[in-house]
């Protein structure tokens, strides 16, 4: 099991797959505070995949625990 995870630059049904960080797109935070809420994700890996770069990925990590309440 795996997780792969991003958030929208672009709104559902666009056909576009172009990616924004964490929280800063129309997904929104709270899908992801869900997401980590329920007992399946827990212990399973996670993968990001957003812009930014390094200091871009650091931000999307400490934000993803935040809102996993790590």
């Amino acid at each position: 099991k795996l997780i792969h995870a991003n958030d929208s630059k672009d709104v559902v049904g666009a056909h576009k797959d172009r990616h924004e960080n964490i929280g800063a797109g129309h997904i929104g935070a709270e899908p992801f505070r869900e997401l980590f809420a329920h007992p399946a994700t827990e212990g399973v890996p996670l993968i990001i995949e957003t812009p930014g770069g390094k200091e871009g990925h650091a931000a999307d990590v400490a934000r993803l625990k935040e809102l996993r309440g790590l």
